[in-house]
């Protein structure tokens, strides 16, 4: 009999003179001290459910209305990937209704419903409904990823949930929320990341052996924030588990936690190829390199941890750029001081390589207050040159200072003797105090986060054509970018946008136009149709329309002659299989007879080299998964 069948029959029947009665009492806790834990965490898992529905209930007032500010982006987004679902029975490659036509898939924030669990919601459901479902859901799941990740550092139920809670709902997270900032969103994962990692990491021999799944677990998790748009979380959870197991290795002299952070990055970038590749070379075209020169004072900082005063247009204190919604992130005094306790008292090595990992974290979002100060230097690092606002830097270290607190808690409730019982429950009620602190202060934003209610449209397959602007009629959020939502209801295309960084209305010049931009609308002098002869010869005209697919028919043209697509120019389009022509920066082919249906087609380039990637990845994966059980079996 295999070692799975031993194990089946040991769950299945007990061993001789064993009852199952036995069994159920060996696994009740032994202790006065195990009771009152249980109690204490039943006691912590309520409380945490209870500030999970708090804080949902403002989303929940309105459940029909969408979002402000850059929610009309994510909006898009969203409504891209289910109508080319849905209505076109295709996968969202393309997105031919904003900025003259881009890339989705290519893009870091676009598309990042389709490899995610929330996919399944915005196929069915509509997209005010489905939003909140992924705004709720991954709320949960960032406090549960708190949780686990403390319980790595404690064994107090309380000290856990207040790691999950100030995390999963503190100012930050709900003034991001208010702004339409969705790629906040993939911060819930960043706890489940530094989790993984802790466990492969194999420095904590009391929580058991590392394991190479624990690797492999982390790696899922990075890659998995490749493709939910994790533009900012991503690289900041690296970066933190590259200091975390640095200073690890450091302390415990053991080149393992850099080997399981490496062998990690390596898999999520397997596993995530086919998004990220895509990815990589829409970068290279738009790079969207920004200045950054902003940073953080004393006040600033107190304001930001502090001040009660925290919506979206606050003012509690001078800020040197942007909104007031990129530097808030209430926690309150209570949790500032337990914070500072922790990086006073925190012990032992993990400890100790959290504390340090945190504060160098903490010390980049404080910005460019030095020349040779942390966040100037990492800008000179390629993926960081297109990043902004250090300030978003306080979120992950808000989180590997949390458990540092927890870890001093342990360790003072384990000198506590016989208290400990008592301080176990006793601790519930200041976390709860926190939760309902917290709570209150995020209100007012989250009760705005939702405000406008659907443009009045109905989706729509009508004959696609471009536009220059949104027609006034559909314009429903007046606001710093034009919105895009209306038209891909209405399947028209537009000029003026703001999905794309590259083509972006904020980043052209007084004529409108920018490198890259070669489509054209409707009002625009130059422009000659969705389909023309660039000669003049002939028409073409566009006899069907999907957002990868658009068929053209050309007559009376001549051989030699070019066939002009009023989309923008991207080296994944084909013409009838053929490589196409940057054609001023539209999509173009040769004719070669009179008369001819031309089919331009849109595949991301390098994504069948990213499958490849990826099903090598998964195949070494589920290789060593064998190999590793086969080793397992002859040992014994």
């Amino acid at each position: 009999m295999d070692l799975h069948s031993n194990r089946r029959q040991r769950i299945l029947r007990p061993p001789d003179g064993v009852t199952m009665l036995d069994r159920l009492k060996r696994a009740l806790p032994g202790s006065p001290l195990e009771w009152v834990r249980l109690g204490a965490t039943l006691v912590a898992w309520a409380l945490m459910a209870w500030t999970l529905v708090s804080f949902a209930r403002p989303l929940l007032d309105k459940s029909d209305t969408i979002g402000a500010h850059d929610w009309d982006q994510q909006e898009s987004y969203r409504y891209l990937v289910r109508k080319t679902i849905l209505r076109f029975h295709q996968f969202p490659f393309w997105n031919p209704y904003s900025c003259g036509g881009h890339t989705g898939w290519g893009g870091f924030e676009s598309d990042s419903t389709v490899v995610s669990p929330w996919l399944p919601f915005y196929l069915t459901m509509t997209l005010p409904h489905a939003m909140r479902v992924e705004v709720i859901g991954m709320t949960i799941i960032s406090a549960a990823g708190a949780w686990v990740f403390a319980g790595r550092f404690t064994r107090s139920p309380a000290a856990r949930a207040l790691a999950a809670i100030v995390f999963a709902i503190n100012g930050r997270w709900a003034l991001q929320i208010r702004a339409g900032h969705a790629w906040h969103l993939s911060y819930a994962l960043t706890p489940w990341a530094l989790y993984f990692f802790d466990r492969a990491a194999g420095v904590d021999f009391s929580s058991g052996r590392a394991r190479r799944r624990d690797v492999v677990l982390t790696g899922t998790c990075l890659a998995t924030m490749v493709y939910m748009g994790g533009i900012y979380p991503l690289p900041q959870t690296i970066v933190v588990i590259a200091l975390y197991g640095s200073f690890l290795a450091m302390l415990t002299r053991s080149w393992r936690p850099i080997a399981a952070a490496l062998t990690a990055g390596l898999l999520s970038f397997g596993l995530s190829a086919p998004k990220l590749l895509p990815v990589f070379d829409t970068l290279r075209r738009f790079p969207r390199y920004v200045d950054s020169t902003e940073s953080t004072s004393f006040e600033l900082l107190v304001a930001t941890l502090t001040s009660r005063d925290q919506d979206m247009f606050s003012h509690p204190a001078p800020v040197p750029e942007w909104g007031w919604h990129e530097w808030g992130m209430y926690v309150g005094w209570a949790v500032v001081i337990a914070i500072v306790a922790g990086c006073l008292f925190g012990r032992g090595p993990r400890a100790w390589a959290a504390k340090w990992a945190g504060l160098v974290v903490l010390l980049i979002s404080f910005g460019s207050f030095a020349p040779l100060a942390p966040w100037p230097m990492l800008r000179h690092l390629p993926v960081f040159k297109s990043q902004h606002v250090p300030s978003r830097w306080m979120f992950p270290a808000l989180l590997v200072l949390l458990v540092v607190v927890t870890a001093v808690v342990e360790r003072a409730l384990r000198r506590s003797g016989a208290w400990r019982a008592a301080l176990e429950l006793a601790l519930l009620a200041p976390v709860a105090w926190v939760a309902r602190d917290i709570l209150h202060v995020g209100d007012q934003p989250l009760a705005n986060a939702f405000p406008n209610p659907m443009p009045p449209l109905d989706d729509s397959l009508e004959p696609f054509h471009t536009e220059i602007h949104l027609p006034a009629r559909m314009n429903y959020l007046p606001d710093w970018s034009p919105p895009s939502l209306p038209a891909e209801m209405a399947n028209i295309g537009t000029i003026d946008c703001g999905t794309f960084p590259g083509l972006h209305n904020y980043y052209r010049g007084e004529s409108g136009r920018t490198s890259g931009l070669g489509a054209r609308g409707r009002s625009d002098p130059l422009y000659r149709g969705e389909a023309f002869v660039a000669e003049g010869v002939g028409s073409a005209t566009l006899e069907s329309f999907t957002p990868n697919l658009m068929k053209v028919r050309v007559t009376g043209a001549r051989a030699g002659d070019h066939i002009v697509l009023n989309q923008n120019w991207d080296p994944g389009w084909k013409a009838n299989g053929a490589p196409v022509l940057d054609w001023g920066d539209t999509v173009a082919t040769t004719l070669n007879a009179p008369d001819a249906t031309i089919v331009f087609r849109f595949v991301p380039r390098f994504l069948y080299t990213g499958i490849a990637l990826f099903v090598a990845t998964l195949g070494g994966i589920v290789f060593a998964y064998f190999q590793a059980t086969r080793a397992g079996r002859d040992g014994r």
